[in-house]
């Protein structure tokens, strides 16, 4: 068995390698990208950045397991080059936590990083919009066309939020992961060259006598007071 100190160096040799050469492990997958080209020179940010790394990586069986299933998990996310692998970086140099991350953390950090580099907001950011929205829909706002948004395709993804959460029953875990998605769901028609639709104001409805008795029942009232408050812990704990 080879001490630590020489399979990290022959990591760092390995550099200049071409993965696609004969020497690559036999357990390692092709995926021909700069990724995989690159994977020796990524995993020494990582230990650099995640030093305890080295309590998981001992053996070069360990390194070699280790590069499969980063590169495994990045193929299946998407994740194939180097430049999105950066962005992911620069979300984990702001940790503070010697301890590497799950692959499926660092895609997260990774596919954040994309979405906020084509100015589109953070789950978080979604979420308290959704929480604000949710309190005024129907009271200080008739329709979601007339809700002051923050960001245009806040509009597309709140309103697709809410009606799944309905539909469903969904749980406040569920909508996070959905905005997740359709954050990354944007990401990807913007990278592709599509636009946000533009949200166009629907004419205002004349109110029936009854919408305005419901509006103003001190039951409503009750629930909008107990949104509101919601929608203000949100934005307390959230920052």
């Amino acid at each position: 068995m080879k001490p630590l100190n020489e399979i990290y160096s022959a990591s760092e040799i390995a550099i200049k390698q071409n993965f696609n050469s004969k020497n690559t492990s036999i357990g390692t997958p092709k995926f021909n990208c700069e990724i995989e080209k690159n994977f020796n020179k990524l995993f020494i940010q990582l230990k650099q950045v995640f030093p305890a790394i080295t309590a998981l990586i001992k053996t070069q069986i360990d390194l070699d397991e280790f590069k499969n299933q980063w590169l495994l998990a990045f193929k299946e996310n998407g994740i194939t080059t180097l430049h999105q692998f950066e962005i992911g970086m620069k979300k984990a140099r702001q940790q503070s936590t010697p301890f590497v991350p799950s692959p499926g953390q660092f895609i997260s950090w990774c596919k954040e990083g994309e979405a906020s580099d084509m100015g589109l907001p953070t789950v978080a950011q979604v979420m308290r919009e959704f929480n604000k929205y949710s309190a005024e829909i129907g009271f200080s706002c008739l329709t979601a066309e007339q809700f002051p948004w923050s960001h245009p395709v806040m509009y597309w993804i709140v309103t697709d939020l809410r009606k799944h959460m309905r539909q469903y029953n969904q749980s406040e875990f569920e909508v996070e992961k959905r905005a997740e998605m359709l954050i990354n769901k944007w990401a990807k028609k913007l990278s592709n060259g599509e636009v946000i639709p533009e949200i166009r104001v629907q004419l205002e409805e004349k109110k029936s006598g009854y919408g305005v008795y419901y509006c103003n029942s001190d039951a409503v009232n009750a629930m909008r007071e107990r949104a509101r408050e919601k929608a203000k812990r949100s934005i307390a704990e959230n920052g």
